[in-house]
């Protein structure tokens, strides 16, 4: 969400020359604000199916497996492929370990196998 400056000229002043020091470490993105940390998206490359909602950035997600619980983490690398690269839906989340995903899509009829 766009942050609006202050109508106060003293806070105003500071906001700009936080925002221009943003701006030179690369941590605003159309006008948003990056955490500290987080990978910058480019959201003219996302696919968000006609709907409102892009990211601005992306952080590592850390889950739990749904089928054996083993701990996982989503890093903000492969989001970034995921979203831009390969056009995912960008509301989908993470569910299933690799292996746990890899043995699904063989177990299902009609799918072809992948390698794991």
């Amino acid at each position: 969400m766009k942050k609006t400056l202050s109508k106060n000229p003293i806070k105003r002043q500071r906001e700009e020359k936080r925002i221009k020091k943003l701006r030179k470490a690369s941590r605003i993105v159309q006008g948003v604000e990056i955490p500290k940390g987080a990978l910058p998206a480019d959201p003219e490359s996302q696919f968000h199916g006609g709907g409102y909602a892009v990211k601005f950035s992306y952080q590592d997600i850390h889950y739990s497996c749904a089928g054996c619980g083993k701990k996982e983490v989503w890093t903000a690398e492969q989001q970034k492929r995921y979203f831009e690269v390969q056009k995912g839906n960008i509301y989908n989340k993470p569910k299933w370990c690799h292996e746990c995903h890899v043995k699904r899509m063989q177990d299902k009829p009609g799918t072809k196998p992948m390698s794991a």
